[in-house]
């Protein structure tokens, strides 16, 4: 019979999620990762339960333990589908910035991140997890630098000697402003963002001048 408790994932840390093979198993993921993020984005992820998941998929518990089973496991395969998410959006902000100055290009990595959380705004909760695994979160903080880098190298004038460091310093401010989307009524925090994105155009601005 099918453990209807949440499994520990500190007693079994060798579980995976189960990809499905089947068109209608994919179907059937999909649906619990929808589900899951609307109960992550109501409950936050540590108030979530596993029953609660299943019941806004309308499905069993040992089906949902059946493709994920644990919490952990399914909050990090629908943090990786948003992180993917994430990365087409800045590869068709990519195809639209030729042409255009670096600081207009931060303005524009800064509007579709806002308009990204206002579509998923599970991905807030998501991202302050403290169980994301330390070799994954690596490799998409890579990819997206890399993404970010990409879209930088279409400004006019260039900024190609610092493309590196401008990557960084907006992948940096990038994640303050998920972290501060929290809490998105705080007024302070509404100010924090204005500011980081002043001191990045400036910052942006200064780049294209001295290259």
């Amino acid at each position: 019979m099918q453990n209807m408790r949440e499994p520990s994932q500190k007693s079994t840390p060798e579980l995976r999620s189960r990809a499905p093979k089947r068109q209608r198993g994919h179907d059937r993921v999909a649906v619990l990762l929808e589900a899951a993020a609307k109960v992550f984005c109501e409950k936050g992820y540590d108030a979530a339960t596993m029953t609660e998941i299943a019941a806004e998929a309308r499905s069993s518990i040992g089906s949902l333990y059946q493709f994920f089973p644990t919490k952990p496991l399914l909050a990090e395969a629908l943090h990786v589908e948003r992180l993917e998410r994430l990365q087409g959006v800045l590869k068709e902000l990519e195809g639209r910035m030729d042409d255009s100055s670096a600081a207009d290009i931060g303005e524009a990595i800064f509007d579709r991140l806002g308009a990204f959380l206002d579509e998923f705004p599970e991905f807030v909760v998501l991202a302050g997890r403290r169980d994301i695994p330390k070799d994954r979160k690596a490799r998409s903080r890579a990819e997206l630098k890399t993404r970010i880098a990409a879209i930088l190298a279409r400004a006019k004038p260039p900024v190609t000697d610092e493309i590196a460091l401008l990557s960084s310093i907006i992948l940096e401010l990038l994640r303050i402003a998920v972290a501060a989307a929290t809490d998105p009524d705080a007024l302070e925090d509404q100010q924090l963002i204005r500011e980081l994105r002043l001191m990045l155009r400036k910052r942006l601005e200064e780049a294209s001048i001295r290259c």
